[in-house]
């Protein structure tokens, strides 16, 4: 590759059809999310770090989030890396007065110090929704039928949820740090290596072991809850997990659900309720999401997709036909145009037509008001 056309570790141009592929998806997911009445708001790019990364869910962006200094202020600005800070802002102080529960919706380009996962990219289109208010299991559910919904609008077939809870996983593991092997412990949890854990002594060991066998595949309520011993039958982030599991079954028929309640989240801020959606034709997660607590300490619930991995899909939108027609024939174009095609002008349409045609993929060609297939 030319030094002067060489980009970043992370970085790379986006061109059609890709592209074009791209921004389909994000407006008919913004649109989708508009129908049931999330607000669409559009955040800037950069905003000031103390702003950004000083408080909410901003506080565990800091690490992965690009500075540069505003040469006006001469303030150390900051490039978002999640559009949820930004969301946690807006709700908390310029739509503090709007009625709870609140319901937005926004997408944009994000950019990260260090990519997600397996994935290389740096710079991420985000597209997503937010609810803002008192969550409960109801508001939940929304979210993430919401987020299901819409993939499936999308046909994005063979979906699967895996739900977790951060509260759950913090409430049994917080005495565990304080021993000297904790890492060696909370990565076997992790991996779930029954077999190590078993020859280990920490705390909340027995129900811990007893909520890894019981992780998995969600049949149903009574049957997960069958699976636990005493302790954990009363545990009420263990019986709201169900609760939301049980109602997501009932509403989005032929989902697989998948319960790991000790599964760290991959954002920081999360407290609760924590999701990620995959599908079988894809490699890798297509959308995460979770409960949070805005900067105003206002209980918050979101849904976060991720456009460059659903543009792999193939077919979601029908590709117009395309029609080559006289340089600056506005007229016949528009008229074109509303019957479903796509125009291509060209100057001085002679001889070398159909050549021409076939080299910018048009099935037809326009000449002497009349529509020729090529």
């Amino acid at each position: 590759m030319d030094r002067d056309t060489l980009l970043p570790a992370g970085f790379s141009d986006k061109i059609f059809p890709r592209s074009q592929k791209n921004s389909l998806i994000i407006e008919n997911i913004v649109n989708f999310f508009l129908n049931y009445g999330y607000l669409r708001i559009s955040p800037p790019l950069i905003e000031f770090e103390d702003t950004l990364l000083n408080q909410g869910p901003g506080l565990a962006l800091k690490n992965n989030s690009f500075r540069v200094m505003d040469p006006i202020s001469k303030k150390m600005m900051a490039v978002r890396s999640d559009m949820t800070t930004q969301i946690s802002r807006i709700s908390s102080k310029r739509l503090a007065h709007y009625p709870r529960p609140l319901r937005l919706s926004y997408s944009g380009e994000v950019l990260r110090v260090n990519p997600s996962g397996l994935k290389l990219e740096r710079q991420i289109a985000q597209v997503g929704a937010e609810i803002i208010g008192d969550i409960t299991s109801e508001l939940e559910t929304e979210i993430i039928i919401i987020g299901l919904k819409v993939l499936k609008e999308l046909d994005v077939k063979d979906l699967t949820l895996d739900l977790n809870y951060q509260d759950l996983r913090l409430s049994l593991l917080k005495n565990l740090y304080k021993m000297p092997d904790s890492d060696s412990i909370v990565k076997a949890i992790e991996k779930k290596d029954i077999n190590f854990l078993k020859n280990k002594s920490f705390p909340n060991k027995i129900n811990i072991l007893n909520i890894i066998q019981a992780s998995g595949q969600f049949t149903n309520k009574i049957e997960f809850i069958e699976k636990l011993n005493q302790d954990n039958k009363k545990n009420i982030f263990l019986l709201h997990l169900l609760e939301v599991s049980s109602s997501l079954q009932k509403i989005f028929k032929g989902l697989e659900i998948v319960i790991d309640p000790l599964e760290k989240s991959t954002f920081d801020y999360h407290y609760g309720l924590t999701f990620t959606i995959f599908s079988k034709s894809l490699h890798g997660s297509i959308a995460k999401g979770g409960t949070y607590k805005t900067i105003n300490e206002e209980d918050a619930t979101g849904i976060s997709l991720y456009i460059d991995l659903l543009g792999e899909i193939k077919n979601i939108f029908v590709t117009k036909e395309k029609v080559l027609i006289e340089q600056n024939d506005f007229k016949n174009a528009e008229n074109l145009i509303k019957q479903g095609f796509q125009v291509i002008f060209y100057k001085n349409l002679n001889n070398n037509i159909v050549s021409y045609a076939k080299s910018m993929n048009c099935k037809y060609f326009f000449k002497n008001n009349k529509l020729t297939k090529v």
